[in-house]
Parts: structure tokens; C-alpha cells; sequence
């Protein structure tokens, strides 16, 4: 074997390892991305079920307030679809990005029932309401919490994936940028 043919596959050689390195990079940082998400699962679950909870307390006091309540219930069937969508693909920005765009109108929702309830001092008084609304603060705090390790995360894939060599394996393999997650406070 000539000098030239083993120069040749040890630069193939290194091609190869370089690559593969770099690839299971990108992939132990992608699935990082989704432990992220699993450490903000329960939160969201946590805090669709307390809302549940609720708006069916509300309803006792509001019933006037139906289509309050009902836009409520529907902001969080539509937030959990979106949630259900980001935890099997919690790398996909734009499943993010609609994630948080269902999370603000929630946060919206949630605030009009509360405004709704401002002026009903028996509902406000009511001790099942005010755990409920406290709750849910304190759901909402681990929620942003959680949200940073997810984001920490995604800081740490999205920069993998601009440093050279690596963007070339990222390219070539289809890996794209993900997306932060912010979600926005509740009105309690």
C-alpha cells in the first residue's frame, strides 16, 4: 500500500469520526432539549387540571359569565393540544412558538375570568377560589422556572449548531435551531 492510499484513509478515517462525533453531539444536545421539556411537563398538566378545577368553581358564582368561562375551557383544550405536540417534538421551534402563542391567549382568558370575578365579592371570599388562584401562582412560578432549564437547553444546541465544524454536520444531517420558552404570568 503506497504512502498516498494511507494518507488517504487516515483523512477518511478522521472524516468519519469527526463526523459521527459531531452528529452524537448534536443529538445528545437535541434530546437534552427534551429532558428539558419533561422537567416543565408536569407543571403544565399540574396547572390545565387546576384550571379545570377552577372554572368549574367559577361557574357557581359566574353564571352569567358562560362564554367567559367556555373561551377559558377552549384556551385550554387548544394549549394543551399544542403542549401534547412540543412534548413529542419538544426540539421543533415552530411547535414551540405555537405552544407560546396558545399559552398567552390562556394567560388572556384566565385574566378575563379573574376580572369577571373582581366584581363578585362571594366568589373573591370563597376559600376553594382563593386556594385555586394561589396555586395556580405558585404552578405558574415552577412552570417559569422549569421553563429556563428547557431554555438553557435550547441556548446550548442552537450555539452547537453556529461553531464551525459543527455546522456543516448540522446541515447536512437537517438539524435546524430551536426555540425558548416563555410563558407568560397568570392573573391571580
Amino acid at each position: 500500500m503506497s504512502t498516498k492510499s494511507i494518507v488517504l484513509l487516515v483523512l477518511l478515517a478522521l472524516t468519519v469520526f469527526w463526523t459521527v462525533g459531531g452528529y452524537n453531539r448534536l443529538m445528545r444536545l437535541k434530546n437534552a432539549i427534551g429532558d428539558g421539556f419533561n422537567g416543565v411537563d408536569f407543571q403544565f398538566k399540574d396547572r390545565h387540571d387546576l384550571l379545570l378545577k377552577l372554572t368549574e368553581t367559577a361557574a357557581e358564582y359566574l353564571p352569567h359569565e358562560t362564554v367567559t368561562l367556555n373561551e377559558l375551557m377552549q384556551a385550554r383544550s387548544d394549549s394543551s393540544t399544542a403542549h401534547d405536540a412540543v412534548r413529542a417534538r419538544p426540539s421543533h421551534a415552530r411547535l414551540v412558538q405555537v405552544l407560546m402563542a396558545e399559552e398567552q391567549k390562556l394567560s388572556q382568558k384566565l385574566g378575563n375570568v379573574w376580572a369577571a370575578a373582581s366584581h363578585n365579592q362571594a366568589m373573591l371570599a370563597d376559600p376553594k377560589i382563593r386556594e385555586l388562584g394561589q396555586q395556580l401562582s405558585s404552578t405558574q412560578s415552577k412552570l417559569a422556572f422549569g421553563c429556563q432549564a428547557f431554555n438553557d437547553s435550547v441556548i446550548l444546541f442552537n450555539a452547537a449548531q453556529s461553531q464551525f465544524p459543527t455546522v456543516v454536520i448540522a446541515r447536512l444531517f437537517g438539524f435546524s435551531a430551536g426555540a425558548a420558552l416563555t410563558i407568560g404570568s397568570s392573573k391571580t
